[in-house]
């Protein structure tokens, strides 16, 4: 029901990537775009996502909508267990004000290309390098962004979570500035390492 991407003679790069997907196609498709990376490891739901889950997985690239065990409750079981990948979430549902309730460090919404999410894992990877306080908040800070570019201000400015979530950001912006600088370095550096091959394909 899983299986990992061999590696052959890779010259290792950075990090190691755990999807997890119901599309077979697309799970393929992910594996060719995160070629460059250390390991990609693949799930077919949300139930052999957690299972495939060890210290050694960085990212979990992870869709919202699968069977048996869909990837927000992967998620927030995620977020109570002692490991700690960082986890950007894909999915064709449009983001919305109930994504700052989901733990996730990223949000993308298909369809979406290979350097987008070559870039959103590069990323990622960046961000895991960071402390847990400052990862809580890239995550909120980053999470706030996209929620403010799918929703009407109207509908922010009435939701008291998102209100919640700018007073935190706001009693932190020193933090989150220097935050975002450091995984801007930090992902510079993975960019260079996981350069792709472009004779994979970029599309679905």
């Amino acid at each position: 029901m899983f299986d990992t991407l061999p590696m052959g003679s890779m010259t290792r790069t950075a990090g190691t990537v755990l999807v997890a997907d119901d599309d077979g196609d697309m799970r393929s498709l992910y594996q060719c775009w995160l070629a460059a990376f250390d390991e990609v490891r693949t799930a077919a739901d949300g139930d052999d996502a957690l299972g495939r889950l060890d210290k050694d997985v960085d990212v979990v690239l992870l869709d919202r909508e699968m069977p048996r065990t869909d990837g927000v409750a992967v998620a927030r079981e995620l977020d109570r267990c002692d490991l700690d990948p960082t986890v950007v979430m894909i999915s064709g549902v449009r983001p919305d004000v109930d994504l700052l309730d989901i733990p996730v460090d990223d949000y993308l919404q298909k369809p979406v290309s290979g350097e987008t999410v070559r870039g959103r894992v590069r990323r990622a990877m960046a961000v895991a390098e960071q402390p847990r306080p400052r990862r809580h908040l890239l995550s909120l800070d980053s999470r706030r962004r996209i929620v403010e570019a799918a929703t009407s201000r109207r509908a922010l400015t009435a939701d008291p979570t998102y209100q919640r979530v700018v007073d935190v950001l706001d009693r932190h912006t020193d933090t989150v500035r220097s935050a975002r600088h450091a995984v801007a370095v930090e992902r510079h550096e993975f960019a260079r390492r996981t350069a792709p091959d472009h004779s994979l394909p970029e599309s679905p």
